[in-house]
């Protein structure tokens, strides 16, 4: 089976490709089409790189997993505009805090877990917590919405030192790896 996963319409975003359960691409927009990291639309480049680096036609695409949030005006469109550019595939639109903990997950070594998902505010909400077990499917335990966001706070330490929120978070996040002390 071919999946292609396409996520972050409105922001950062990207697609990847599973063929038999196994990734064999995944790309960001932002680093193809060097142009910030809001987009309007499906991830073109993106979609062609990921085709091209797994060697997949469109006609060979068994499913086309959309992630939400995806712009409400645009709906009816992108689903008519995937379903002519992947004419065999079937369409899934998948849950914005599900896809963070699936990815987490399924590309663990673990058998079961506990699933943390914490981020500013896909879908309105900011944290979730997920039971995660082979076999089956993940079960939502709970659920924080905006605006109780540690993401929102992050967001805001960022500012503080000086770099863009919603932009630069990754920065921070590596300063507090490799930074040094100053």
């Amino acid at each position: 089976m071919i999946i292609l996963g396409i996520g972050g319409i409105l922001s950062d975003a990207a697609s990847a490709i599973l063929v038999d359960g196994q990734l064999v691409a995944a790309v960001e927009e932002s680093k193809l089409a060097r142009r910030g990291r809001r987009n309007t639309g499906l991830p073109e480049e993106s979609i062609a790189m990921c085709l091209d680096l797994a060697g997949v036609r469109p006609d060979q695409v068994d499913c086309v997993s959309v992630v939400r949030p995806i712009p409400a005006a645009q709906e009816s469109g992108l689903h008519l505009n995937l379903r002519s550019r992947f004419p065999k595939s079937r369409m899934a639109l998948i849950d914005h805090h599900r896809a963070h903990a699936a990815s987490a997950f399924y590309a663990s070594p673990f058998e079961e877990s506990t699933v943390l998902v914490l981020d500013r505010h896909g879908d309105f909400r900011c944290g979730s917590r997920w039971h995660a077990a082979e076999g089956q499917l993940l079960r939502l335990e709970k659920e924080l919405y905006s605006p109780d966001s540690l993401g929102e706070i992050y967001g805001r330490v960022t500012e503080l030192l000086g770099f863009n929120a919603n932009a630069d978070e990754h920065k921070v996040q590596w300063l507090g790896a490799a930074g040094e002390d100053r």
